[in-house]
């Protein structure tokens, strides 16, 4: 059988990575323009299979039907990301494979979890010597008070303590009653039960003072109360409240490849806390939807997974759509816990060969699963398509 001819239209990381694979099959590969409208007849002729694998959903759609418009009998395998439009055209195009990054290592990276879940940490005997052995002391209570609060009870409190004393001996008052009368006066109730119509100047004068030191320390105290009051709405809205969970699993990133890995790990039995940067990415309401809790938060802090519940949950998973921002993360997490485990998303083949070799996680790339599948696929359809030829040639 001849060397089938495959067509890669694609020129970013998956694309090479499917290249390479297909040329170690005995592929002859060819490389066409992304552009559907540059597409011609004579560029899809004596091709056994075309791989459309560019970014752009709507280009790579696109060019799959310019090029059964052209060709029909051509196969087809395609990368889309969007799981409504991977449906409509799996049902519509027939004799294409649509496959996407997500759909392919979602499985592997999920299976991977379950696997370190089943053995335990990664590297926890003998890892890198910089991971998993610092543990920072939670910060004392006194230095997590706001500092101008504690600065406001602390003047409001010297200027009552002080006003006690001066109207206790300028008054001839009880030290409780003069106490009860300050308090009256700063919170502006002024019963009238004790007046300063009959004092000294000099108490009415103190008395005056006192009141607009009342006046401003409520507005101050009102005013940090609501404030408090709506950052703390935020948060509830934002899902930054502490998970108490214990046995979950923290996946950093509510991406695709999130949203599949997610709903395996869910249907082993596992709760799931997604942490996602950024609040408008359109897989959150998904992710909540499956009834997975989402905090909005950047996972690069210390303070977030402790949030999230790191100390207590039985994995971690980087899947951000960046590597040095995934091993960021996994880094982080074995610090804070050096027994946890923890599998990360690495589109570099080198950088996962790397952090699985020093132990630190169990690092999967995702390019080259994903560009495993492409490539098996493509060559299928390609000798399929020649064997097909080949017996109607015969025939």
């Amino acid at each position: 059988m001849s060397s089938p001819l495959v067509l890669i239209a694609g020129t970013n990381r998956l694309s090479v990575a499917i290249e390479e694979r297909l040329r170690g099959g005995g592929a002859t590969i060819a490389r066409i323009s992304e552009d559907p409208a540059a597409l011609t007849a004579a560029a899809l002729e004596g091709a056994a299979v075309l791989v459309i694998a560019a970014h752009d959903d709507a280009g790579n759609v696109d060019m799959a039907l310019t090029t059964r418009r052209l060709r029909p009998e051509l196969p087809l395998v395609i990368r889309l990301f969007d799981p409504t439009l991977t449906a409509y055209v799996r049902s519509t195009l027939p004799g294409a494979e649509i496959l996407s990054m997500s759909s392919v290592a979602a499985p592997v990276l999920a299976d991977e979890t379950l696997r370190a879940l089943a053995r335990g940490a990664v590297g926890s005997a003998g890892g890198h010597r910089g991971v998993g052995r610092t543990r920072r002391r939670a910060q004392p209570f006194w230095q997590r008070l706001d500092r101008v609060v504690v600065g406001a009870f602390l003047t409001l409190a010297t200027v009552m303590t002080s006003a006690t004393i001066f109207f206790s001996r300028t008054m001839g008052l009880r030290p409780l009653d003069a106490l009860y009368f300050v308090w009256t006066t700063v919170l502006t109730v002024g019963y009238g039960d004790i007046t300063l119509h009959a004092a000294p100047d000099s108490a009415k004068l103190v008395g005056m003072g006192l009141m607009l030191v009342g006046a401003a320390f409520l507005a101050v105290l009102f005013a940090f109360f609501t404030s408090w009051l709506m950052r703390r709405r935020v948060d509830v809205l934002s899902g930054r409240v502490q998970v108490r969970w214990k046995g979950h699993v923290v996946i950093a990133g509510g991406g695709h490849m999130a949203i599949g890995v997610a709903d395996l790990l869910s249907a082993a039995g596992r709760r799931i806390v997604v942490i996602e940067r950024e609040e408008d990415r359109p897989h959150i309401d998904m992710l909540r939807a499956a009834r997975h809790r989402v905090i909005i938060a950047d996972a690069t802090k210390e303070d977030v997974l402790d949030l999230a519940g790191v100390g207590r949950a039985a994995a971690l998973v980087a899947l951000t759509d960046a590597d040095p921002t995934n091993l960021h993360i996994a880094l982080l997490a074995r610090a804070r816990r050096g027994g946890l485990p923890v599998v990360m998303r690495a589109e570099s083949a080198e950088l996962s060969a790397y952090v699985n070799e020093h132990k630190d996680a169990v690092a999967v790339s995702s390019i080259a699963v994903t560009a495993d599948v492409f490539a098996a696929k493509a060559l299928s359809a390609a000798r399929g398509g020649e064997q097909r030829r080949e017996r109607r040639g015969v025939a």
